[in-house]
């Protein structure tokens, strides 16, 4: 089946022309599977659960689409109900009118038997007809089917038409009677035709043996008197004597022959048999000695007379595509039925690919023959010399054949899953180079000789075609018209693309000018950007052609109206609006849009870029569509109809390929590479060379210095450098896959005409022109001149990453692909915004008094700067913001010097997880403020300089630097002051910060309110319940600093807050975040696991790479990236996962496959549960905590790990996973250690909700081990206990004096089991809901 789904064993796959035997197959399959009842019913059977009938008939209609063809698919490509789809194809093919029962009838009575045939065969063909009459309710009863099946026999078996005719009566002829007798009549007519085939083959023998050919009159008189013995001789054909079958009358009338006219005979030729051939029957010659065996190996004989290729093996083809298409006739007479014809790939000796096209199946042949008159055709060359026949396509000898006896046989091994050759055909490569060009258009390109390669045009099924052009069927079309001279008409329309670009573009518009049909296009942001694009439009193609436009036909968008309407009017061009709700009057613009897209979709499609590469194949597109052969111009070239010089096509290259762009010898040293791999991504209009997409440095580059390797995607290139081992040692490409699809690039422009491409590089041309592939100039193409670079000199040694973290492992989830200097924000095509975050940035410094300008004092220096850059995504709806800082490069500083204290404390995760809990309980608001340009407020005590930032240099005091009064970003200090200005604003505003975390300031009111205020560097929270003391705060705030109002909490640190304020509950989610790690490590597709780490799962030491060739796969695998970002999701809002992360962290110095599978299985776990997120609220507001330790599970140290976790108002708010300090002896031990780190932290966050406010009477700590619990609460000495360290029986001295009881539970009931051990699916999810951990549909 085409589009690799398989098949069930014996079906077949439904296509236009047999549905009725696919209907009977069909319902015998769902029955067997018991899938019948959806197709047969339509409502809910009564008793049935919906869910189970939901996925019985889902079922169900996987089963039917498995079984349909590509083109029959995309009829039923959207149904989800078996019973409706069901019936939509019983409409489409079993039609039940007059016109299709007349056209079976028809074919019934037209249908013959012809001798030779299988009567097996033709009696099924029959039987076929019948069922399709039954099937559209126009039955046949059984003896008009026993009658007409006699009617297609042919005359010669006229004596057994009239024998079953008088030997039974009309009420008594039966269809099986009928049928069992011409069976019979056949099985008899072969036996008596090979008995006399074996005669002949002896009479042969006996001549070969060595009889003379030329006996005397004697010897033949003696032998003659033995044959008068026989008497007359026998017609095998018509069974009357008198005559041989060759000269029997109704045999020669049956083959065709003319009466009393024998057919041409045949010579004789020793070991060889002839094959005649009608005029739709192919000529054939083939050696008698040569017999094929079927299989993988299969053996295929040379024959320079055969018309076409041939092959009686049905297994052999890789499409098929069954017929009547003709016969092929034997020498012994007979005839040979040609069933079908497709295409074979053979694999030969010289290990290329050969796809034998418009192959003939003939069942009952014995040999596989190639035509070497069709290879001709096809363009390959061939040559005979010492016994060896070559096929070469070009240089490469694509196939070898072997003399063996008089023929030249060719070994070959078969390629069933495969249709295409290892190297395109020189029409397929073209195809693609020319952006999926229709076959009319190539036609009409190889007649005009512009494209000499290319001859014989015939284009096989495009799967990228077929995903990007495939329509419905067109309407009625009228003959195209055309203005008279250029500019007379422009067509325009914007088209929306519901992905955006790496640019943010999701628009684009096309201008077609109606004389000429050249086409310009130009990506949009927004739709209010088309007037400054029609004026460009405008202001070239007048001056290109020395003509004013005069008319512009649009739809009645809003783009067009208002200030493009006055613009119009005011350069006196004429617009025209087509009539609402009707496209059609626009129709060049709409089909050019749709032509348009097609090819981008095909284009992504073959190159395997992401949808977000989607404005370069747009642009690259249009430049190919401008020199394609256009119908209205009668196949003309739009590029040359405007321009009137001649266009050149030896240019271009696949879009999407891979290419090696020559690096220039002052960017590289003795020993780099002379090139790096890019992806081709189109062609400069206005500019010189090609754009393409630099893998390594991410960014968009132009070069003429390129080799091309067509047949190669990024999936390739990925795939052989880039790609991590999997646990098979296999090579996983998708993680890479991700990478490419989560860039943006930070430097591809958004082509206007053009005219705003990127300088990003032009490289000298220092190699010789063998070394490249250059574009060649054309008419339109002027060479592009060489600067040379004289005086100027640059170091040959380049910096370089740090060789442990490799460039996969330094890309941040929170990239969006923001410039790196000054220079690439103001060559961005947002340098408007840019700009304007860099204004704001300085009025900030200005207004704070940050620096004063200065001379540099003698003996001093002055730090470097630099912008940074960043976007952040708007939220609801709200646009993007920009944002600019200056950061002083604080790594030139000197402690002692330029700072002392650099530390200063961020509020900690459990703190935060608390508070939330605390409100969530109490129903408390919960405010969020951020702080803007936080850094600029600490006070400086050092003397610092710093140079003026790039950019904002003051006129004429270029020479002086900036003396700093306050801390800017990026100095070590910059931290610490801020912290220190911000504390002693809470304490003078009467907040006293907690001894528990530095960063959480309390203050409390009359009545028992109270407000709490979390500082995480320059994000605040605010909870409390007086709407006025908040306000209060929150404007005290703002006048000491320059603050931001978010409002209500929604996001934290990446975790975002949902709230139900009538059932007092709050969510802490990370189901984004989780998202985006899977996506950018290629799982978003694994199928989910129930289990973070598999049940077998043993790592160790031992399992990490030691040679060095190992260590070399493993270090392209971002191991550390991965584990850092589960450990980051592990810390915030998923304990589940702590035991796991535990684990695979112990080996982030060197990781192993079995190591880096283990982390894949994490991820394939949060792809099951990506929404659980915690809960508060749900359960009493009291703080309690769980341990638990297994006992010796490290293989490598024999050290046992401890777990824990505290719960407040229901969900978890602090968790450990830790391997112990020391190796336990015993149970009891390792619980027992476990129990005190526990036990701290529990004392830590009692001191903390005491601070805040919380009184409760009793804490408890619940651990599952009774020996545990009697150690801690007993000093009793004992010999197994003696060895334990001192620090660990501070637990004994917190329960003697009460601070918390260390109670037992049950294992099942112990929430931090998962902390310790990899748990059941089962256990491990009520585990979870024990500690808050649960299921929520967190809204978008």
């Amino acid at each position: 089946m085409e589009g690799g789904a398989s098949v069930s064993p014996g079906m077949i796959v439904l296509n236009s022309q047999n549905y009725a035997d696919w209907k009977i197959k069909m319902e015998d399959l769902l029955i067997v599977k018991d899938l019948y009842e959806p197709i047969d019913r339509a409502e809910i059977p009564k008793g049935v659960v919906e869910s189970e009938w939901k996925l019985l008939n889902r079922k169900a209609v996987a089963t039917i689409r498995q079984c349909v063809d590509v083109s029959v698919l995309q009829h039923v490509a959207n149904d989800t109900n078996a019973h409706e789809m069901w019936q939509k194809l019983s409409g489409l093919y079993e039609r039940k009118n007059a016109l299709n029962r007349t056209s079976l009838m028809r074919k019934i009575v037209n249908l013959k038997y012809r001798d030779g045939n299988s009567m097996v065969e033709h009696v099924s063909t029959f039987m076929g007809y019948v069922n399709q009459l039954a099937a559209i309710k126009f039955p046949l009863d059984d003896a008009m089917q026993a009658i007409m099946l006699m009617c297609t026999l042919p005359e010669s078996w006229e004596n057994l038409v009239v024998t079953l005719s008088t030997s039974c009566q009309d009420e008594n002829l039966s269809l099986q009677t009928v049928k069992t007798s011409i069976l019979n009549e056949e099985a008899r007519r072969k036996d008596r035709e090979s008995n006399t085939d074996q005669k002949a083959l002896l009479t042969q023998g006996d001549t070969d043996r060595g009889r003379s050919r030329n006996r005397s009159p004697q010897n033949r008189d003696k032998s003659g008197t033995r044959s008068k013995s026989r008497g007359r001789p026998t017609c095998f054909y018509c069974g009357k004597p008198g005559h041989f079958q060759k000269n029997c009358r109704h045999f020669r009338k049956e083959k065709g022959g003319a009466d009393g006219v024998e057919p041409k005979k045949i010579p004789d030729r020793k070991n060889t048999s002839a094959i005649a051939v009608s005029e739709e029957e192919l000529l054939l010659i083939s050696e008698q000695s040569e017999v094929n065996l079927t299989g993988e190996e299969s053996t295929w004989v040379v024959d320079s007379g055969a018309s076409f290729h041939l092959t009686p093996d049905r297994k052999c083809f890789s499409s098929y595509r069954a017929g009547e298409l003709g016969s092929v006739k034997m020498g012994n007479e007979g005839a040979c039925r040609i069933v079908g014809i497709g295409d074979v790939c053979l694999m030969t000796s010289t290990g290329c690919k050969l796809v034998l096209r418009d192959v003939r199946h003939v069942p009952e042949v014995r040999l596989n023959l190639i035509s070497a008159g069709r290879l001709d055709d096809e363009g390959y060359t061939g040559s005979i010399r010492n016994g060896v026949m070559k096929f070469c396509k070009g240089s490469l000898i694509m196939a070898r054949a072997r003399k063996t006896n008089t023929l030249y046989v060719m070994s070959a091994r078969l390629c069933r899953g495969e249709v295409n050759v290892a190297a395109d055909t020189v029409g397929e490569l073209w195809h693609k180079r020319l952006c999926h060009m229709s076959q009319k258009g190539m036609r009409k390109l190889a007649e005009d000789n512009l494209v000499p390669e290319v001859k014989n045009v015939q284009l096989e099924k495009c799967t990228d075609c077929l995903a990007g052009k495939q329509n419905r069927t067109s309407f009625r079309a009228r003959p195209p018209m055309r203005k008279k001279t250029p500019l007379e008409l422009v067509h325009t329309d914007v088209c929306y693309v519901d992905t955006k670009s790496h640019r943010g573009s999701q628009y684009f518009v096309t201008f077609i000018d109606d004389y000429s049909r050249k086409l310009w296009v130009s990506v949009l942001k927004t739709k209010d950007e088309v007037l400054s694009v029609f004026k460009e439009f405008q202001a070239r193609a007048e001056r290109e052609t020395g003509r004013k436009l005069k008319a512009v036909r649009a739809d009645n968008g809003g783009e067009y109206r208002g200030p493009f309407e006055e613009y119009c009017r005011r350069e006196g061009i004429r617009l025209e609006y087509t009539v609402p709700k009707t496209p059609e009057l626009n129709g060049l613009a709409e089909r050019m849009n749709r032509t348009v897209m097609e090819r981008v979709r095909s284009m992504l499609a073959h190159a395997k870029l992401p949808k977000t590469f989607w404005a370069e194949a747009l642009m690259t597109a249009a430049y190919v569509i401008n020199r394609s052969p256009s119908v209205p111009l009668d196949g003309d070239i739009p590029q040359r109809v405007w321009s009137g010089k001649d266009v050149s096509y030896r240019h271009l290259r696949v879009f999407g390929c891979l290419a090696y762009v020559h690096v220039a010898k002052d960017q590289r040293g003795k020993l780099d590479p002379k090139s790096r791999p890019c992806i081709f991504l189109g062609y400069g209009n206005d500019e010189f060379g090609y754009r393409l997409w630099d893998l390594a440095e991410k960014k968009v580059v132009r070069s003429r210095d390129i080799v091309f390797l067509e047949e190669k995607t990024i999936v390739d290139w990925e795939t052989e450098n880039k790609s991590p081992i999997t646990d098979s040692g296999r090579v996983d490409a998708r993680p890479n896959e991700v990478d490419v699809d989560s860039i943006e690039i930070g430097s591809v422009p958004v082509d206007r005409f053009n005219t705003r491409q990127n300088r990003e590089t032009t490289d000298d041309q220092e190699e010789p022109a063998r070394e490249r592939t250059e574009i060649d100039s054309d008419e339109e193409v002027e060479e592009e001149p060489t600067v040379p670079n004289e005086g100027r000199r640059y170091p040959l040694r380049e910096r370089r990453a740090p060789r442990r973290f490799p460039d996969e492992e330094r890309v941040l989830l929170t990239d969006e692909g923001e410039p790196e200097s000054f220079e690439e924000a103001k060559d961005d095509t947002h340098s408007r915004e840019w700009l304007r975050a860099m204004q704001e940035e300085m009025e900030s410094l200005h207004e704070n008094h940050t620096y004063e300008l200065t001379e540099l004092p003698k003996g001093k220096k002055a730090l470097r700067n630099k912008w940074v850059y960043k976007l952040k995504p708007g939220d609801g709806g709200n646009p993007p913001r920009y944002k600019a800082r200056i950061v002083v490069k604080g790594f030139q500083q000197k402690k002692g010097v330029d700072f002392d204290e650099i530390f200063a404390p961020v509020v900690k995760m459990t703190s935060i997880r608390t508070v939330l809990s605390i409100a969530a309980s109490m129903d408390l608001e919960v405010e969020q403020m951020d702080v803007k340009t936080a850094f600029l407020h600490g006070d400086l005590e050092e003397e610092i300089y710093m140079q003026q930032p790039e950019g904002f240099e003051k006129k004429g005091k270029e020479n002086l630097v900036c003396r700093l009064r306050k801390s800017l970003y990026g100095l070590k200090q910059a931290p610490r002051q801020w912290y220190r200005k911000f504390e002693s604003f809470m304490t003078e505003n009467g907040y006293h910060k907690t001894q528990a975390d530095h960063c959480v300031f309390v203050k409390r009111f009359n009545g028992g309110d109270f407000l709490i205020l979390l500082l995480y560097v320059d994000d605040m929270l605010i909870v409390g319940r007086n709407h006025m003391e908040i306000r209060a705060l929150k404007k005290a705030l703002s006048g000491s600093f320059s603050m931001k109002d978010m409002g209500p909490a929604k996001q934290i640190l990446g975790m975002h807050i949902v709230r139900d304020r009538t059932k007092k509950l709050l969510w802490l989610s990370q189901e984004k975040y989780v998202t985006k790690v899977l996506q950018r490590f290629g799982m978003e597709s694994a199928k989910p696991v129930g289990s973070t780490l598999p049940t077998n799962c043993k790592l160790s030491i031992e399992q990490c790479p030691k040679s060095k060739t190992e260590k070399t796969e493993m270090s392209k695998v971002p191991y550390a990236s991965a584990v850092g970002s589960l450990m980051y999701a592990m810390v915030c809002t998923r304990p589940d996962i702590g035991y796991a992360v535990g684990v695979v962290s112990r080996y982030m110095s060197n990781p192993g496959r079995e190591h880096w599978a283990a982390v894949k299985w994490i991820l394939r776990y949060l792809r099951g549960t990506s929404s659980v997120c915690l809960r508060f609220g749900s359960g009493n507001p009291t703080l309690e905590g769980y341990t638990d330790s297994d006992m010796s599970a490290d293989a490598d140290t024999s050290r046992s790990t401890s777990g824990y976790v505290m719960t407040y108002a229901g969900g978890a708010v602090s968790w450990q996973s830790r391997l112990q300090k020391a190796v336990a002896l015993s149970t009891t031990e390792a619980e027992y250690m476990a129990a005190a780190e526990a036990g701290k932290e529990i004392v830590w966050m009692k001191e903390f909700i005491s601070e805040l406010g919380i009184r409760q009477e009793e804490f408890r700590l619940y651990c599952d081990n009774q020996s545990a619990i009697h150690l801690a609460k007993n000093a009793a000495y004992h010999s197994r206990t003696k060895h334990i360290q001192r620090r660990y029986h501070w637990i004994r001295e917190r329960v003697e004096e009460g601070e918390f009881a260390v109670v037992k539970v049950h294992t099942d009931e112990n929430g931090s089991d998962m902390l310790t051990k990899v748990l059941s699916a089962e256990k491990l999810s009520a585990c979870r809901r024990r500690i808050g951990l649960v299921q929520y549909p967190m809204p978008e």
